[in-house]
């Protein structure tokens, strides 16, 4: 058995590949799945059914299409420190567009037909996210880096996770299983499908109809984060906002927490304000009110003593009228009495005769020897009748 090492192995596949002279100079025919160009060096992939050629090609200032059928002339080479081969195409000529492509264009076309495409079918994207849901690969670097920027920008928002595979066979299923699920899961407030770059064929299965139907029909507003802000799939069409990376994505959803703690507190400094001044100039205005409220009491008050005083008066001055009066009254009703009073008339010399205890106001009915009663003012004096005579006045 031969023992080699690595460096070895690969210095033997390079002699093999460069003894092959059919391969230092060949043209290839295939579908461009992946292009970029740096600095005048372009980097890209073509493909057909079952196979993927890498290619490079320097001294290019032409850009390909994903999508575009092409004619690559050039050479195999293998670079044996990093153990890869590829392509160097010295020469390149488009032939039309490949299968892949004109397959997406035509879904396109037809969906959009549909109205799956439409404005008035977009849910807005709520302002306030307190739980996003992610459609995506947890191993892939994608994940890590919607959880950094979202988790820098608002640890406040939680992420729920729907694991899938985002190329292959199985990933077109998986894809929409995830899409469902967040569509029935109250939890969330917004979903983002997400992968990074990656050829045409790579990001098919976001460019399946099935796909793109469960996107339309999913209840919750659908962020896709497909790709390279360069890479477009049927998705991007379809959900309710497209993003240009999935780091772009994850800015969107996540409101920035400190700032908004930050106009908060602001909002709350001015309404502290607010209410300070407001408070000062209402007290200013509510002293005025009750030094006005004081000096009207003080007024009626005032006013009110004024008018009790002279009642006052008036009272008492009736009263002293009244008892004027009727002390006036009364001395004359004394004096009245006192010239009618007995006493007063037996001191003027009258006496009062009585017979029998009965005063006799006439005395025609008094009789000889009828015994009588004389009072006097002093004495009480028995008399017996002589004579009774009538005076003629």
């Amino acid at each position: 058995m031969i023992s080699l090492t690595v460096s070895q192995l690969n210095k033997r596949i390079k002699d093999i590949l460069e003894n092959e002279v059919i391969l230092e100079h060949v043209t290839v025919m295939g579908e461009i799945s992946s292009f970029s160009i740096t600095r005048g060096i372009a980097y890209f992939n073509i493909k057909d059914d079952d196979s993927l050629l890498s290619c490079v090609m320097f001294n290019c200032y032409n850009s390909y299409n994903i999508g575009d059928k092409v004619l690559v002339t050039g050479g195999v080479n293998y670079y044996v420190k990093g153990g890869k081969l590829s392509f160097n195409v010295s020469q390149i000529e488009a032939v039309g567009q490949g299968d892949l492509y004109k397959q997406y264009l035509e879904l396109k076309a037809k969906l959009e037909s549909e109205g799956l495409f439409d404005l008035k079918y977009k849910k807005a994207i709520p302002k306030y996210i307190k739980r996003i849901g992610v459609v995506s690969s947890k191993t892939g670097a994608v994940l890590q880096d919607i959880i950094n920027i979202v988790s820098r920008r608002n640890p406040t928002i939680d992420i729920v996770l729907k694991d899938v595979q985002v190329q292959g066979i199985v990933a077109k299923q998986q894809i929409i299983d995830g899409i469902n699920f967040f569509s029935n899961y109250d939890g969330v407030d917004v979903v983002i499908v997400a992968r990074g770059g990656g050829s045409l064929e790579d990001l098919q299965p976001f460019n399946e109809e099935d796909v793109a139907r469960a996107c339309f029909n999913c209840k919750k507003p659908i962020i896709s984060a497909v790709g390279h802000e360069t890479d477009f799939t049927i998705i991007d069409f379809v959900a309710d906002l497209r993003a240009p990376t999935p780091s772009a994505a994850a800015e969107l959803v996540s409101f920035d927490y400190y700032d908004t703690c930050s106009i908060l507190l602001g909002y709350i400094d001015e309404f502290n304000k607010f209410i300070d001044k407001y408070y000062i100039e209402n007290n200013m205005i509510l002293d005025n009110y009750i030094s006005t409220l004081q000096n009207c009491i003080i007024n009626i008050v005032h006013g009110l003593e004024i008018k009790i005083r002279n009642l006052n008066n008036k009272c008492l001055n009736s009263i002293e009228n009244k008892i004027d009066d009727t002390i006036y009254r009364v001395n004359i009703v004394l004096n009245t009495l006192d010239k009618l009073n007995p006493i007063n008339l037996l001191k003027t010399g009258y006496a009062i005769i009585n017979k029998d205890d009965i005063r006799l106001k006439d005395y025609t009915n008094l009789n000889k020897d009828d015994i009588i009663q004389i009072s006097t003012l002093t004495n009480e004096i028995t008399a017996k009748v002589i004579k009774n005579k009538e005076r003629k006045l």
